[in-house]
This record gives structure tokens, C-alpha cells and sequence, in this order.
């Protein structure tokens, strides 16, 4: 059986996009394993243009007007794990404002092609003569 509502409203329209956007941001961006990612980045202008992605992609009737995942992740050396980190994070924030399973797993498989573009294929910049990891 179909469900009755669209993808947005059943994540909570525009509101309960941005209130999961900003959560899911502010954790990321503050959380040990991730923030590495969110150096430099001014977080309100990535939180907008991220509900506006996802407000498009669940059928919001918003156009997305950001840049393409690999353009706007090409320097920044994301690995896998900082990544599902971050999802992990967003599906946690989506339990957190009571989007069902169904809706959840919806908006998580329109995502998961994006890991290609997001992740990078390069190791970790360190610098040189330097063998240790970048400090977190």
C-alpha cells in the first residue's frame, strides 16, 4: 500500500527538515569523529542549502540551487567513516523528531548515491615528513 502523504510531509515539512538539518549539523559539526569535515565551513549557509536539498528530494517543491556533491566536497578529503558517521547522526536525529522507519529509510536510500561524490578516494593530507594523523 502506498503511503498517503509525500516524502516531505511525512519528515515534517519544511520545519521539521530544518530542525533535523540543524541538529544533525550542529552534532556533526562538534562531534570528535566529524568535525575535522566542518573546519572553515560557515554552518548556516550549509544548513539552508542542505534543507533545501532535502526538502527537493522528498518532493518539497523546492528547487536546489547548491553545488553538485563532488564539486562541493572535492577538497574536502571526507572519509567513510566520517561520513557514516554522519549519517548515523542523521538517523538518529530523525528518530529524535519522530519520522516513521518507512519515511526514514526513504530519505536514507535517496542519499546513499551520494556517498560516491561525498567520500574521498585520497588519503588524509598530513604534513609532509609528518606520519601521524591529522590531531582531532
Amino acid at each position: 500500500m502506498a503511503p498517503s502523504s509525500s516524502l516531505f510531509e511525512r519528515l515534517g515539512g519544511t520545519a521539521g527538515i530544518a530542525t533535523v538539518v540543524d541538529r544533525t549539523l550542529e552534532r556533526s559539526a562538534s562531534d570528535p569523529r566529524t568535525r575535522r569535515s566542518f573546519a572553515g565551513i560557515k554552518l548556516a549557509t550549509i544548513k539552508t542549502s542542505l534543507a533545501q536539498q532535502l526538502c527537493a528530494l522528498s518532493g518539497g517543491g523546492c528547487v536546489y540551487e547548491g553545488e553538485t556533491m563532488a564539486r562541493s566536497h572535492q577538497d574536502a578529503r571526507i572519509q567513510a567513516s566520517e561520513f557514516d558517521v554522519l549519517v548515523q547522526i542523521l538517523r538518529e536525529e530523525l528518530d529524535r523528531a519522530g519520522v516513521s522507519a518507512g519515511a526514514k529509510n526513504e530519505l536514507l536510500r535517496l542519499l546513499a548515491p551520494m556517498k560516491r561524490d561525498i567520500v574521498s578516494h585520497a588519503a588524509p593530507t598530513a604534513a609532509p615528513g609528518n606520519t601521524q594523523d591529522r590531531p582531532r
